[in-house]
């Protein structure tokens, strides 16, 4: 039978007609063909003497090639194809089956929209920053040298005092004889350069260094060390970090301190803004990670006795977040904790949120009738993987010549590379400065708190 004479035997239709194998003479035996057609379920066809016998389909270019290639015809008759359908022009679309209509020209509250749509996360971390900058009441991240706000005297204190710590100066309290004994042979493993380091004269001042906490051991720091390293070289994850690193050095930290029974470390990863007017309805709810607390003595529980729920908060609250772990304890110093590769951007916003309502929450502690409430400059810390980094906050009052055109703004000095987890020396350097901020939570922010609420304690 001729390739014509079965063609004409072959029922019409829109068939995809492609030559799969040849074999013997392709004028008199038999040919291999395939063909799709919407009712046929894409099966193969072969057409043998008389017949046709179904087969499996064999989709690939390839095994059609090496058929050609084995056939020891020169010339091979294709099975003719029918004609490509003509695609359409644009102008034969009906564009609103296709395409999703035209954007609207800008409004005058595409601004307001564009934070609005955060709640479906989809305002960035900076544009979250700049939203804060042009609040009512704005908050503004400054570098030290800056000129747009002007830094208080307590703010100068506290930086000053962790910048000598975070230089190195006066972190360790060694005993002469303890010093000797720190070889490489008693602590295998430590960074080559400890060995020189730990041995700095200008970093060894017991005398000093220890009003604030004792030592947390060299093999507790070494170990700490070792598992920052693994957890860097493993990729681990942010929580992985948060437990096995960033806890376990605040912690260290809390148990040497001189104030470890008047402190506390409490974790505030669920906690949300609350009441909600507290922050800017805007913007999201960001939390932290961890925060330093007071332990609240006999004053402060006295003068919970007789505080009040503010706002739609249907719970009371020292802070501006009513979680059940740390509503009665007053939050000193707020904690954010990152992942080594997580958005440094996205902590700084989180933070500036959180610190921007725990303001808020505490302007509200002044005693009716006693004017604006001036509140202490405080420490803020950022921690990325090993890293970890001190801002200050403070406010700043407008003078009387200037109230009618600027307003009380809320600034973040940043800031201070206080130690990392990558090596002994600076780890003690971090963990001297956490002493230093806790001392400054004991000494500076519990007088001042306790002041604030003492009023509520009085009896009438």
């Amino acid at each position: 039978m001729s390739i014509q004479l079965w063609l004409d035997q072959v029922p019409t239709g829109q068939y995809n007609h492609q030559l799969l194998t040849l074999t013997n003479d392709p004028y008199s035996d038999w040919v291999t063909s395939r063909w799709t057609h919407p009712d046929d379920d894409n099966e193969n066809v072969k057409l043998h003497g008389d017949k046709l016998v179904q087969q499996p389909v064999i989709p690939t270019e390839k095994r059609r090639l090496s058929a050609l290639m084995a056939s020891s015809h020169e010339e091979v008759d294709l099975t003719p194809r029918p004609k490509k359908k003509r695609r359409q022009e644009p102008d034969d679309i009906d564009p609103p089956e296709h395409f999703s209509p035209p954007m609207p020209a800008p409004s005058e509250d595409a601004a307001s929209e564009d934070v609005e749509s955060h709640h479906s996360g989809r305002l960035s971390p900076t544009k979250q920053l700049a939203f804060l900058e042009d609040s009512s009441k704005p908050v503004i991240y400054c570098d030290f040298a800056s000129t747009l706000a002007e830094m208080p005297e307590d703010a100068h204190t506290l930086c000053n005092d962790v910048q000598e710590l975070a230089d190195g100066v006066g972190i360790l309290g060694f005993k002469p004889d303890e010093l000797a004994n720190i070889t490489d042979l008693d602590y295998g493993g430590l960074d080559h350069r400890d060995l020189k380091r730990l041995h700095y004269p200008w970093a060894n001042d017991p005398t000093q260094r220890l009003k604030t906490g004792k030592m947390v051991p060299l093999v507790e720091v070494q170990r700490i060390v070792a598992s920052a390293i693994r957890f860097e070289e493993k990729r681990a994850h942010e929580t992985t970090w948060n437990e096995g690193i960033h806890l376990a050095v605040i912690n260290a930290a809390l148990t040497a301190s001189t104030h470890v029974t008047s402190l506390a470390i409490a974790n505030v990863k669920t906690a949300s803004i609350d009441p909600s007017e507290l922050a800017n309805q805007k913007l999201p709810k960001r939390v932290i990670d961890y925060a330093i607390v007071l332990q609240p003595n006999q004053a402060i529980e006295n003068a919970w006795e007789k505080l009040q729920p503010i706002g739609t908060a249907s719970i009371k609250s020292w802070n501006h977040t009513t979680s059940a772990e740390i509503r009665s304890t007053p939050i000193t110093t707020s904690i954010e904790t990152k992942a080594p590769n997580k958005s440094w951007t996205d902590g700084k916003a989180q933070i500036a949120i959180w610190t921007a309502a725990l303001h808020k929450r505490l302007s509200m502690l002044q005693q009716p009738g006693q004017g604006s409430l001036h509140i202490p400059a405080m420490p803020l810390l950022i921690v990325q993987g090993h890293d970890w980094y001190l801002f200050v906050v403070s406010q700043q009052q407008p003078s009387l010549s200037e109230k009618k055109k600027k307003k009380l703004t809320t600034v973040i000095w940043q800031k201070i590379d206080i130690g990392n987890t990558r090596n002994c020396f600076d780890a003690y350097k971090l963990l001297s400065v956490l002493h230093l901020v806790m001392d400054w939570a004991y000494r500076v922010w519990r007088p001042w708190f306790l002041e604030r609420v003492r009023w509520m304690g009085d009896d009438d």
